[in-house]
Order: C-alpha cells, then structure tokens, then sequence
C-alpha cells in the first residue's frame, strides 16, 4: 500500500469506528454473525459513512453496490474490510 493510500486507510478507518459502537477489539465486525449491526444499522452506517467520505475527500461514492455485492468476501463484515474496500475505490 502506498504511503497516500496508507493515509487515506487511517482517515476512513477513523470515520468508521466513530460510526459504530464502541468496544469490538482491533477489527471489530460489522455485519454477519459477529456483526454489531442489523440490516438496517449497516444501511444507516454506510449512508452516515458515504457522506463524511464526500466530506471529507471531496468524492460521492456508493459503497452498497454491485461490485461490493459481488465479492466472495463481503467488505462490510469488518472494520479492516470495509477500509480496504473504500480505499480501493478512492484509488480509481
């Protein structure tokens, strides 16, 4: 990871986990069966999540789409995830 991704890693990570609730270790999960969200509360995260991205980076992204549907591993399972995820679409 380059050193401008790696920065933008430590910026989302930090919007994610001031999104969710407290507690959940290093990787707390997201969503699924360890998951401290709902359907609904993954909808709401990542709605509150897309618009501190624009905010923040000056970009609309849509993080619940095909693509993310897609993967054999979903990107909303954990915090290390879903960063990965939207530092990849950053970086397009």
């Amino acid at each position: 990871m380059s050193e401008t991704d790696e920065s933008k890693a430590r910026i989302v990570r930090g919007l994610i986990l001031g999104l969710l609730p407290p507690g959940g270790g290093e990787n707390p999960a997201i969503f699924g069966g360890a998951g401290s969200l709902d359907s609904l509360g993954l909808v709401n995260l990542l709605a509150d999540l897309e618009y501190r991205l624009a905010g923040e980076f000056g970009r609309d992204l849509v993080l619940a789409s095909d693509r993310a549907m897609s993967r054999n591993r979903s990107p909303f399972r954990d915090v290390d995830g879903l960063t990965e995820y939207i530092v990849e679409l950053l970086s397009e």
